[in-house]
């Protein structure tokens, strides 16, 4: 081994011998920090879980803030480059970014729980985003016997003001729930099965299903079917009958014919003929209405459906609100519209009797009114139509007494302020009292 010749107390090293045992000097140097650093960490968290977090101990964490989950880099990007998952499931709080997480609520899933990113995105399938903000979201056990998140949200544009409404979700499944649906003769996964089977021609991917039970709506569990990214049907099923009540059904426009192909009396008879299958009885119907309503899409006019609307008959009058609304597909000739509206018992109807009102009075009457109520409007008053029907709107949630659903002169009219926007105002007069029982004049 040489010696360097300016220094005779050191040994002389070629060059790159020298740098490469400095290499080795600055790895070891970085090892020792790292293993340092790591200790000192470990002994961190053994003393906080010794000595108890706040909240962490005694479950009530305090809510997560923000600004930990919203770093650029937990969020990943699909191959377009647009934001795709959230490694940290935080879809929820970059929506709302004031959200109130309460404890306990996951932000990753479990093995028996969905993240609250797909808790958020179940419950927007059915409150989307434009039209409902979220106030908060916690967990609960208090209505199934199970977890669900409960969500505070309100209708946008309401102000902060508002409170808002809860609504469930399931934390193990992702599906809606509603107090109360636990009482349905049909359940949730029964509803599911009879949808499938009243539409096998679908084959859905998924279908999911919402309990309805609010006051100003009739019981029905609501529901709609996808395929692909895409919804298809949607409708409603009765909870005690296992009945569709009503669907709509999403058809394809594109490359769609300008002319139907389909004439209205064909269309009428495959509407005739779906209600029959349908109710398995014939029943006692009039059909009040045909119309054909062609599509507009692209700036174009294509081929679109039929509308038949029908009446129920009872006592030979027919039912201002009972009856059935057909939509037919004017070129597929496929039943792309159902509604089933039969709310009221036989026995809720009042005898039916020969009129002492006559139309001219029915008429005047109203007319009458509507001078008082808009004066303005005097010499432009015309009369639509005027028929006697029973006046049976039923309340959600109320059972019509025996008799009390009256007979009535239905009495539209219009004026020149109303008629360009094609809406006409409405009067009912007692066929037999000649009394004003209702009556509606928008200006």
């Amino acid at each position: 081994m040489n010696k360097n010749p300016k220094d005779s107390g050191s040994i002389y090293l070629p060059e790159r011998y020298r740098q490469q045992i400095e290499a080795k000097k600055k790895r070891r140097l970085v090892k020792k920090i790292a293993l340092i650093g790591g200790i000192i960490a470990i002994v961190a968290v053994v003393y906080l879980v010794v000595s108890g977090i706040p909240g962490f101990l005694n479950g009530s964490a305090p809510l997560l803030p923000v600004s930990t989950l919203l770093s650029p880099e937990n969020v990943s990007k699909s191959a377009t480059g647009e934001p795709g998952t959230l490694q940290s499931e935080n879809i929820s709080l970059l929506e709302n970014p004031n959200l109130s997480i309460g404890g306990g609520v996951p932000l990753l899933p479990t093995p028996d729980m969905v993240s609250l990113d797909n808790a958020t995105r179940f419950l927007r399938l059915d409150y989307p985003a434009h039209a409902y903000s979220l106030i908060s979201v916690n967990l609960t056990d208090q209505y199934s016997g199970h977890i669900l998140y409960e969500f505070r949200i309100r209708p946008t544009g309401s102000g902060k003001d508002d409170s808002g409404y809860p609504v469930f979700v399931d934390a193990r499944t992702g599906d809606p729930y509603t107090p109360g649906q636990a009482s349905a003769r049909i359940t949730a996964d029964q509803a599911k099965t009879l949808i499938k089977e009243a539409f096998p021609r679908l084959r859905p991917d998924t279908i999911r299903v919402r309990y309805d039970n609010r006051p100003e709506s009739f019981l029905a569990w609501i529901f709609s079917v996808t395929t692909g990214n895409m919804t298809v049907l949607t409708g409603t099923l009765d909870p005690e009958t296992g009945q569709v009540l009503s669907f709509s059904l999403v058809t394809s426009w594109e490359d769609r014919q300008a002319e139907p192909l389909l004439d209205i009396s064909a269309a009428q008879n495959i509407a005739d003929r779906y209600i029959l299958e349908k109710n398995r009885v014939p029943l006692p119907l009039n059909m009040s209405e045909a119309r054909y309503i062609p599509l507009k899409v692209s700036q174009k006019t294509v081929a679109g459906h039929y509308v038949f609307v029908y009446n129920r008959i009872v006592q030979g009058i027919p039912c201002d609100s009972d009856g059935f609304t057909i939509s037919i597909d004017s070129v597929s000739a496929e039943v792309t519209g159902y509604e089933r509206r039969w709310n009221s018992p036989d026995s809720a109807f009042s005898v039916a009797l020969d009129p002492l009102v006559t139309r001219y009075e029915a008429t005047f009457y109203i007319l009458q009114r509507a001078r008082e109520t808009h004066p303005e409007s005097v010499d432009s008053l015309s009369i639509v139509s005027a028929e006697i029907r029973w006046k049976d709107h039923t309340v959600a949630g109320s059972f019509p007494r025996p008799g009390s659903i009256p007979m009535a002169w239905k009495v539209q009219f219009t004026d020149g302020i109303i008629g360009p926007k094609q809406v006409s105002a409405l009067g009912w007069v007692d066929v037999q009292t000649g009394e004003i029982l209702d009556f509606y004049y928008p200006h």
